[in-house]
């Protein structure tokens, strides 16, 4: 199959394809515990940045420092430092032992680059919905008789995620496109798969085109779930009533 010089079947075919849906795979694998990872830490540097305990104040400095310092690092160089530096030294690879022996090294390597990266974002961002909650919510939360924790979970949390979860979105789709990096210290991914078959057919643009289009279409599919998600939690919180279905007409026979 050709094109005007181009040979689809480079990538249509049986080998092509297979070497695609291999790549598409440790690449959604990556997508997938990365923004599970970075929501979970990000969640977490952003609740001891928000923390208000005088006793608590070098930990607000800690986590600002690192914040700051994850996010204005490329993520090139983070992808170095957890390859050839973290992953390099022996108790480091004595502790992951057990996730490299599901994955690579370069793979759970990756995945930690994406994780540093990534959550000083999401940090940022949690950070920011929980301030924008007013602070009379707690005190009404508390006056209930509520525990603290019980008032972040019940009242607090609710209102942040309606109000970030737009942004989180976006930060999930770069993840997603961060994954293409990762090639760079070997892990097989989709951009690293579609490399190996250009190198050998040099048929760039089927190759590189059929790449753009998977990925702008997991990008998309995203999006669209983000989206569903917003709607759900805006019933779900905001008591909109739901659009009520047609009903049947019966036919009753006499």
């Amino acid at each position: 199959m050709t094109d005007g010089g181009v040979d689809w079947s480079v990538v249509l075919g049986a080998e092509g394809r297979n070497l695609l849906l291999s790549g598409l795979l440790i690449t959604l694998q990556l997508t997938g515990y990365a923004i599970v990872l970075s929501s979970i830490v990000g969640t977490l540097i952003a609740l001891g940045r928000v923390s208000i305990s005088p006793r608590l104040a070098p930990l607000r400095w800690a986590m600002a420092a690192v914040t700051e310092f994850c996010r204005n690092v490329p993520f090139l160089i983070h992808l170095s430092v957890w390859n050839f530096g973290v992953f390099s030294l022996e108790w480091v690879l004595a502790i992951t032992e057990p996730a490299r022996d599901l994955y690579s090294t370069q793979f759970v390597a990756g995945l930690c680059a994406l994780v540093s990266y990534r959550s000083s974002y999401m940090a940022e961002i949690v950070r920011s919905g929980w301030q924008s909650v007013p602070g009379g919510q707690m005190e009404a939360a508390r006056s209930t008789g509520l525990s603290y924790r019980s008032a972040v979970l019940r009242v607090i949390f609710p209102q942040v995620i309606r109000i970030i979860l737009p942004t989180l979105g976006n930060q999930y789709v770069a993840v997603t496109k961060n994954t293409a990096l990762v090639m760079v210290i070997g892990v097989p991914d989709l951009v690293y798969q579609a490399y190996q078959i250009q190198s050998t057919t040099f048929q760039f643009f089927a190759v590189f085109g059929v790449a753009m289009v998977i990925f702008s279409a997991v990008c998309l599919a995203e999006g669209a779930v983000l989206s569903l998600c917003t709607r759900w939690l805006d019933r779900r919180w905001t008591g909109e009533p739901r659009t009520p279905r047609p009903l049947r007409r019966l036919r009753v026979e006499v």
